[in-house]
């Protein structure tokens, strides 16, 4: 039998452009961590939003993004932006540490990026198992819980406070969305790092 881990979840996971750099003209350097992790306990994609000013779109490079994975290692991502758009990383990361940009170019005046979470809580990254769902207040909003593969369940608004167990395995990841401030725990198997996962 594993040994469980749990993250207790009680904010919402809507995603949040800004939560890790504040909007700020795109550069070659280090950028102003406004916030190492997200509102909620688990971990996030990162997200870069590009906005063009001044009429032409800078030549973009990259931005590279050090932190730390749920299982504590150092993990690293370069994320290329995208004119106009959102750029999502691929990685789970628990907590940043640095966001560089790399290879930029002006062209006339700066653009300008924002560097945020995507929406969606990752208690687990890998493949593990979800035990169990504890809701420990009656749910404001709907809870959906998902993998790589899709939708494991949804639990409904005004769901009773009730442990809710599963004992399935999951594929990638778990992730738990909610658009309100749910206080529910989710039971699962520890993350592994991510080299290896």
């Amino acid at each position: 039998m594993p040994g469980y881990s749990y993250t207790n979840i009680a904010a919402t996971t809507a995603a949040v452009t800004n939560r890790i750099v504040a909007s700020a003209n795109m550069k070659v350097g280090a950028y102003t961590i406004a916030n190492a992790s997200p509102v909620w306990q688990g971990g996030a994609l990162i997200t870069v939003t590009h906005t063009q000013v001044g009429g032409v779109t800078d030549t973009l490079g990259t931005i590279v993004v050090v932190g730390r994975d749920l299982s504590g290692q150092t993990i690293t991502e370069t994320i290329t932006p995208l004119d106009g758009t959102v750029a999502t990383s691929t990685k789970i990361f628990r907590s940043v540490t640095s966001v560089t940009g790399v290879g930029w170019v002006i062209d006339t005046t700066a653009d300008t990026i924002v560097v945020g979470v995507a929406a969606g809580s990752y208690p687990l990254s890998g493949s593990g198992v979800f035990r169990a769902v504890v809701v420990n207040t009656t749910a404001a909003a709907a809870v959906t819980i998902s993998d790589a593969r899709g939708t494991i369940a949804t639990l409904k608004a005004s769901i009773g406070e009730n442990t809710y167990y599963y004992d399935i395995s999951v594929a990638g990841y778990l992730k738990v969305a909610t658009t309100s401030t749910n206080d529910i725990t989710v039971i699962h198997a520890p993350s592994l790092p991510q080299s290896y996962a």
